[in-house]
């Protein structure tokens, strides 16, 4: 089997010792006008007792540009921080402070939430990005942007596959090395919350590295951070197909860079890890 495959023609501090600003990559959503134009003229015939009369009608009403209903289907809406900090709560009437994070985060770029729920226009639920993994809270809309793409990745351990989806359908495959028996991958929903440019593209971590939500249940602390997961590109591509890794999961480095600058993935993916 190759170690890649396009399924659409076309188509920890670890992460932060050698970082440059993460770039702005964000999805626009791509809704297209339609335009319905007069069908066809009929002739039909009225009949009464006295006359017959001959009337000309359209088969559609005049023409008229109307919206399609939008196709929501792989729809995440993403929460970035315009304040200098957000604090997240446990209730949607923002009581209950459960922690405050800085903007910008540490590798220099801005703090995103990947939204799950909406309490009206004005409260958010988000997945936070701390320990332990999988955590929720509640964000102010007045302190955050919102904006939205049509992404996902998936990543079987066991199968060592990293999919990717836009829109529902999957656009992109690949062998991946994954975490050792004795570190493994934490299971669960993530999403991509940086996006690091290492200085040398040969280093342990490729060109290219995403940082993600989650963090390792093995380790508190490593290589002086805190076990924070990524997906990220590898200097030993021989590695692919393995386990390898302390937990974060490595591609290699074309796959990497096709994320970041061919799909052009933004941050704010959500990560499936099964």
């Amino acid at each position: 089997m190759d170690r890649r495959g396009f399924l659409v023609a076309g188509a920890a501090a670890a992460l932060s010792a050698c970082a440059h600003p993460e770039r702005a990559l964000i999805d626009e959503s791509r809704i297209g006008d339609l335009t319905l134009a007069p069908g066809l003229r009929r002739t039909t015939t009225t009949t009464t007792t006295t006359t017959t009369t001959t009337t000309t009608v359209p088969d559609t009403a005049p023409a008229t540009t109307v919206e399609p209903e939008e196709d929501h289907t792989g729809l995440s809406f993403v929460a970035t921080a315009l304040a200098a900090s957000v604090t997240a709560f446990s209730t949607p009437e923002l009581t209950g402070p459960i922690k405050t994070f800085e903007n910008p985060i540490a590798s220099g770029g801005r703090l995103t939430f990947l939204v799950v729920d909406f309490a009206g226009a004005n409260r958010y639920q988000v997945l936070l990005p701390t320990r332990p993994n999988g955590s929720v809270g509640w964000i102010d809309a007045e302190r955050v942007e919102l904006t939205r793409h049509y992404y996902a990745i998936h990543v079987s351990l066991d199968d060592f596959l990293l999919s990717v989806f836009e829109r529902g359908e999957s656009i992109f495959q690949t062998t991946v090395g994954v975490a050792r028996a004795n570190a493994p991958t934490p299971l669960g929903r993530y999403y991509t919350t940086e996006l690091i440019q290492t200085r040398y593209s040969n280093s342990v971590y490729g060109p290219y590295a995403y940082g993600l939500s989650g963090y390792s249940d093995t380790f508190t602390r490593f290589n002086g951070g805190e076990a924070q997961l990524g997906i990220h590109g590898t200097n030993d591509p021989a590695s692919l197909g393995t386990n390898v890794s302390s937990g974060c999961i490595r591609l290699h480095n074309d796959d990497i860079t096709l994320l970041v600058e061919g799909i052009g993935l933004p941050l704010g993916v959500p990560v499936e890890v099964t």
